[in-house]
């Protein structure tokens, strides 16, 4: 990818981790928060390429480098605030065009941000998405202090969380053996079984119509993680059933996996070969070619050409 972003500029203030690219054409520019999912660490691809389009783009780390915390365990919603903050006090960003773009646990975390910042984030974006905030996801068990916890925390309160159904025995079996004969592990089967819980995942759903701008979801019909289609209707369904007033859409590909993102944000491959992630090369590739052309179009006309 050619570069076409100005400056590249690591954040290491207020406790924030990321890397703001900035684009070379004059400002403000309207700027997008990039947030990656369960692999943790600092993923700069995504926002360096929407750098390279003309906007100025925030990767943005949350866990797993130093000094954040190390699990996916009840991180603070106001870090993501100071770091909403930290950009629109930047003199090379447009304050009032901020959005946020996430791929699998970063996209529940996109909408999350997005229904609670209405004020601050006009867009959201969620790749392989959630409409449903799911447990917190850690391999110490230590983290767990006796039971699951949620993702996410505000105000010092653990938000309200669905948990993926436990496994039967023969599943306990066959993960316990992935581990051995390395294997990848298939997730989606123990959120679709709790999703018959209607109660316990009303009470975790994000409300998703207080995002106050338009939303773009993108999925894979083979997700093999989570369910991300049948998620991401969940999402449409109470955009629909609020009246949302501004545009909406759900892209959904057939045959494709979980691994549709941003250009240059995969999670790393010690990450990948733990999980089974669906899809086809075939309809990978095409899913994530269509839906970049398509994420760029959504950006072009609802936050660049947006009154500031």
């Amino acid at each position: 990818m050619p570069k076409t972003w100005e400056h590249r500029l690591p954040v290491e203030e207020e406790g924030l981790v990321g890397t703001l690219f900035c684009p070379a054409s004059p400002g403000p520019h309207p700027a997008v928060i990039a947030l990656g999912g369960v692999g943790g660490g600092l993923r700069e691809g995504g926002a360096e390429a929407l750098g390279s389009e003309g906007f100025a783009a925030l990767a943005l780390a949350y866990f797993g480098v130093e000094p954040l915390p190390r699990e996916l365990v009840e991180i603070p919603l106001e870090y993501f605030e100071k770091a909403i903050a930290w950009l629109k006090s930047q003199s090379e960003i447009d304050a009032n065009r901020i959005a946020v773009v996430g791929n699998s646990k970063g996209g529940e975390l996109a909408l999350l941000l997005g229904a609670t910042y209405p004020e601050d984030v006009k867009a959201v974006i969620g790749y392989a998405p959630s409409a449903v905030v799911w447990q917190g996801i850690t391999f110490d068990r230590e983290a767990y202090h006796g039971g699951p916890r949620s993702p996410w925390s505000s105000r010092g309160e653990p938000v309200l969380f669905a948990r993926p159904a436990r496994p039967l025995p023969t599943e306990m079996i066959r993960i316990v053996g992935s581990y051995f004969v390395r294997q990848p592990i298939v997730g989606r089967v123990f959120y679709e079984r709790a999703l018959a819980n209607e109660k316990a995942v009303a009470a975790a759903e994000i409300a998703v119509e207080n995002i106050d701008g338009p939303l773009l979801l993108i999925s894979g019909t083979d997700d093999q993680m989570w369910p991300s289609t049948r998620l991401s209707e969940m999402a449409i369904e109470r955009l629909k059933a609020h009246d949302h007033p501004f545009p909406y859409e759900h892209l959904r590909y057939e045959g494709a996996g979980h691994m549709i993102t941003l250009p240059n944000a995969e999670p790393p491959t010690s990450w990948r070969s733990r999980y089974e992630v669906g899809g086809t090369q075939e309809a990978n590739e095409f899913a994530n070619a269509d839906s970049w052309t398509k994420v760029l179009s959504f950006l072009e006309k609802h936050l660049r050409q947006r009154a500031s």
